[in-house]
């Protein structure tokens, strides 16, 4: 096209006076790019190998024909920033500075060699020259600075897909086959250090499991190229580097690959936190040497989608796992616990009934407690589904009734003070401090043979402080870090929040402070 234009412009011009021989050099010119073009359409490999010979025909193309019309004066000066351009999109920086630098050589030999014509002006020549070189530092800086900062495909493009129900494998391989027009497609992928992988193939929409005793792809190819089985053909080129050429069957198992359909195509590199393998297109039309770059991009979207899947599953499995031993801990500190204490009091009752005094009393009573607790564990199941915030008046009063029902339970004193009752807490914080008082409760009575547990509340500076005291048997000083309750410090560490074990003969305080923003424990 520059070709034609550069024709028909001398044609137009007429102040650019131009020899009989500037025209036959142009249609010469005109009809060998026409040519060219015609047979790298569809030719990856003729294409990347003429790239070089075509690109410095053009500048010595361009060199004659500015200098025979009208030599230092011609109009046509400005063609010269073309093949400049044309470096600095086709290839980076190195290939722009070596274009600039024999494009200024030509200018100031051509410059030379009609030096002595009536029409030449120094000057003139001059000016241009440094106008070349300050465009061609230029261009140069634009190739260094041509790199794109991030990637074309990222996790926007693709979390469109991400809720359909296909494996991730299959996810990545449609969104490559997708932008490539790809006809036919295959993702492996095998544990790091493995050579067995397993993926998926496809045929259009089709999509079917394939398993592989090794990679179709040989462990020396690139992280990116093009292949031609058929003509045993390869090529690739590293992001800052010159095509390489090469044959299909050193970097391709071609028993692997051939049975899969997988003929001709682009080949790229998949890369995640755990696996790596291959994703190969084939049928692709219009395949040219710039899905090279396109390729390196595709790879780390379908690494982007394999690993989001992967962290997906982690954040449900780790949810999954955080619910269970919250749980567990629930459970812990209110069936487990109400139990121990239902055959405290069993026990209790059949010491009783030994002596010969009236149970029925106890049993009354003990029926009375079974009751509760259903309302407990019904109003427990309620507190986990729901997200609403609780007056702190009504918490304290819900703690209180709680406290009274333990002390019956256990054949304790246990009393529940609040420095302020105005505020809310979260519902769930709610049932986290009546799972802490039973637990505490339970501790002090079987472990410390406590008789009086006493529980103060405050809420203070978005902190709920709470303070469990009993008068037991308590621990040695130096041995309340190794005495603090598993069930309640984990409970307090899930909350974000802080617990503190101060203990002497006689007394053991426990002392706990929790954010009201981490009460999600």
């Amino acid at each position: 096209m520059l070709g034609i234009l550069f024709l028909i412009a001398v044609s137009l011009d007429r102040t650019a006076a131009a020899p009989e021989g500037t025209y036959s050099l142009l249609l010469l010119y005109v009809g060998l790019a026409i040519g060219v073009t015609a047979l790298t359409w569809r030719n990856w490999w003729l294409d990347a190998r003429l790239t070089a010979p075509m690109h410095v025909l053009d500048m010595a193309v361009f060199t004659v024909i500015v200098f025979s019309t009208n030599g230092s004066t011609t109009p046509f000066f400005l063609f010269f920033v073309l093949p400049l351009l044309s470096a600095a999109i086709r290839w980076g920086w190195r290939e722009t500075a070596l274009t600039a630098t024999m494009l200024v050589v030509l200018f100031i030999c051509a410059g030379w060699l009609v030096a002595g014509s009536s029409g030449f002006e120094l000057e003139r020549f001059v000016r241009r020259s440094g106008h070349l070189l300050i465009l061609s530092l230029l261009l140069i800086w634009f190739g260094i600075h041509q790199g794109v900062s991030g990637h074309l495909l990222g996790l926007q493009d693709v979390e469109g897909d991400l809720d359909k129900p296909e494996s991730p494998l299959a996810r990545a391989l449609q969104l490559a086959m997708k932008v490539t027009k790809a006809r036919r497609g295959a993702l492996l992928i095998a544990p790091t250090g493995e050579e067995a992988c397993e993926g998926v193939c496809s045929v259009g929409e089709e999509h079917r499991t394939v398993s592989l005793a090794g990679s179709a792809v040989r462990g020396s190819a690139p992280s990116v190229f093009l292949f031609d089985a058929t003509s045993n053909r390869s090529l690739s080129r590293p992001p800052k580097g010159h095509f390489r050429f090469g044959s299909a069957e050193s970097l391709l198992d071609l028993e692997a690959s051939l049975p899969l359909g997988l003929t001709d195509g682009l080949a790229i590199e998949v890369r995640t936190g755990t696996c790596q393998g291959w994703l190969i297109l084939s049928d692709v039309p219009d395949l040219a040497v710039d899905y090279i770059d396109l390729g390196r991009e595709l790879g780390h979207a379908a690494g982007s989608i394999i690993d989001r899947q992967a962290l997906l599953e982690a954040i449900e499995n780790g949810a999954a796992a955080r619910t269970r031993l919250s749980l567990a801990r629930d459970v812990h500190d209110s069936i487990v616990q109400f139990l121990a204490g239902a055959a405290f009091r069993v026990e209790a009752i059949k010491r009783g009934a030994k002596s010969g005094a009236a149970i029925n009393g106890e049993l009354d009573e003990l029926k009375r407690l079974l009751v509760e607790e259903q309302a407990e564990i019904r109003g427990f199941l309620l507190a986990l589904r729901s997200e609403r915030a609780l007056d702190l008046a009504d918490a304290v009063a819900e703690l209180r009734v709680l406290a009274e029902r333990l002390s019956q339970q256990w054949a304790v004193d246990c009393n529940v003070m609040a420095d302020s009752e105005r505020g809310s807490i979260p519902i769930r914080m709610q049932l986290d401090l009546q799972q802490m008082l039973r637990e505490a409760v339970a501790n002090a009575v079987r472990h410390g043979r406590a008789n009086r547990v006493d529980v103060g509340l405050a809420v203070e500076n978005d902190h709920l402080h709470l303070r469990l005291a009993d008068n037991g048997v308590g621990f040695p000083s130096n041995d309340c870090a190794t005495a603090e309750p598993w069930s309640l410090k984990e409970r307090v560490e899930r909350a974000h929040g802080s617990i503190r074990l101060v203990s002497e003969p006689g007394s053991t305080n426990i002392l706990i402070d929790l954010p009201l923003a981490g009460a999600a424990a």
